[in-house]
């Protein structure tokens, strides 16, 4: 199997950016399968962001599923996103570009779809999810897009948000942060204690659902260094966040 340097496979990405053609939308590989690479991890999975009308995403899921071996999972065609699941079994998941708005801390996002790359990497949470590669006939084509020097914080290892008020507009991204943090063994940047500070006087924390916060609080318990998760959002004073009152000792947890 022919891959990239501790990338996803190039035939996978091949297969993503024909079908793209053929929809007129342009593919770029995004997010934690970019971030992998670039640190030289096998990828979990492969997030393609598709750049153009919501039409031509829906138009490149059509295609992709008609390829042999390829199978549409679960697709959201408003919103031009779908889970497929390659020949070789590897998940991948495709998004329209978009920008989001809040009308308030805490609230779901509205949602604008067909915007440049650009506009879409930033709004995304970690400046180290925040890069871009362009897919072509050969796999990963051009130059890195890094606008918001997410490859320098790699180098650093390190957490960073993409700007002061991340937090306030979705809470749940000190719950990745605390899940990345663990996974890779990274430090969180300085600017989440503001930021943090920030959520919890908008009330952002207070407005969102329990289902939401409990599923955030799940997914970080999944990871196998859980014990780091939990030091992370006792340094950020999560817990007390959450519910009014709640105080975990600090113990001799490090600071992150």
């Amino acid at each position: 199997m022919s891959e990239t340097p501790g990338g996803p496979n190039v035939e996978l990405l091949a297969a993503v950016a024909r079908a793209a053609r053929t929809a007129k939308v342009g593919a770029y590989l995004v997010g934690g399968a970019v971030r992998d690479s670039l640190l030289g991890r096998p990828p979990v999975d492969v997030d393609a962001a598709l750049e153009g009308p919501v039409a031509g995403a829906a138009a490149t899921v059509s295609e992709l599923s008609g390829e042999p071996g390829w199978t549409c999972r679960a697709r959201h065609e408003r919103f031009g996103t779908a889970t497929l699941r390659a020949p070789e079994g590897e998940r991948v998941d495709v998004a329209a570009t978009r920008e989001e708005t809040y009308h308030h801390p805490g609230a779901l996002p509205v949602v604008r779809t067909g915007v440049p790359i650009s506009r879409d990497l930033a709004r995304r949470d970690f400046t180290i999810h925040a890069m871009a590669f362009r897919l072509g006939e050969t796999g990963v084509e051009g130059p890195l897009l890094d606008p918001f020097e997410g490859e320098r914080d790699l180098g650093l290892r390190r957490i960073r948000l993409l700007h002061p008020d991340s937090l306030a507009d979705d809470p749940t991204r000190v719950f990745r942060a605390a899940r990345y943090a663990a996974r890779l063994g990274f430090t969180l940047d300085g600017g989440f204690v503001d930021a943090m500070k920030r959520a919890v006087e908008s009330g952002a924390f207070a407005r969102i659902s329990g289902d939401r916060l409990r599923r955030a609080f799940q997914e970080a318990l999944s990871e196998e260094n859980r014990d780091v998760v939990l030091q992370v959002l006792r340094h950020l004073a999560v817990p007390g966040a959450i519910v009014d009152g709640w105080l975990v000792p600090a113990g001799d947890a490090r600071a992150f």
